[in-house]
């Protein structure tokens, strides 16, 4: 489905009242809100909806349909955007008096704030709230794993189900592709290989990839889709060859 088109799947029906071209207008209310409250949560959104689009084009996904997952997903983090590091100024952070159970909370619920949000939103397409609400699956919140260092990792696992179709993963691996490589750049040691690398065999070790069917193909395209994202981006080279060898390691 492309931005041309009219039709968008509403509960289950056809409608023609909205487009996905219309929901990813930067003056849509929604979309407009969600840059007021969240300057840094809807940049890294933008930046996600960008790298996406390469990735899914590799696999002949729909790209309009995950552009606008990647444009929506953390819209929930507009309840408590001071709570997320994207948001705060650079000396700033509102965790640090607090106990990181309930840095977790406020963390984690962004999910089905985003879930709420979207579901209450006119025409919204349901199989994108069902791909947003998947995109963190069962990962464990590690800074404040650490942060603790008492707790069971288990308990600071995101509750939310873990992707159960290739477009959810994608978003997932895209999401925190994006967010390592931004980090990276920022501590001046992004390799852009390396995060790739990390990302994708940290999710499948951690089985958040496990409900998703992926060939090792796919995967492939996924990795060398990412390298160019990030090499257009950064513009630093990407060896699409170690990719690939890594890949097969």
């Amino acid at each position: 489905m492309t931005s041309e088109e009219t039709k968008v799947i509403t509960n289950g029906e056809i409608s023609e009242e909205i487009t996905y071209g219309k929901l990813l207008e930067t003056t849509y209310p929604l979309l407009a809100r969600f840059r007021e409250l969240c300057p840094g949560t809807y940049k890294h959104s933008q930046a996600l909806a960008s790298m996406i689009e390469g990735v899914s084009l590799s696999l002949d996904l729909d790209t309009e349909m995950l552009k606008l997952a990647a444009t929506y997903h953390d819209i929930g983090k507009t309840f408590n955007p001071k709570y997320f590091a994207e948001n705060q100024l650079e000396d700033e952070d509102n965790h640090d008096d607090l106990d990181p159970k309930i840095s977790y909370e406020i963390i984690t619920r962004h999910v089905s704030d985003s879930v709420a949000i979207l579901v209450n939103e006119s025409n919204f397409p349901r199989k994108v709230i069902e791909i947003i609400s998947q995109h963190h699956g069962q990962n464990v919140l590690k800074y404040f794993f650490k942060k603790s260092g008492k707790d069971v990792e288990d308990f600071f696992r995101y509750k939310t189900t873990k992707p159960t179709c290739i477009e959810s993963a994608i978003l997932m691996i895209c999401d925190t592709v994006e967010a390592m490589s931004r980090s990276h750049v920022q501590a001046g040691k992004f390799e852009p290989v390396k995060v790739i690398e990390t990302t994708i065999n940290g999710l499948i070790n951690d089985g958040q990839l496990d409900e998703v069917f992926m060939k090792l193909g796919d995967l492939k395209k996924v990795k060398t889709a990412l390298g160019k994202e990030l090499e257009g981006t950064y513009q630093k080279r990407v060896d699409y060859d170690e990719v690939a060898k890594e890949l097969k390691e």
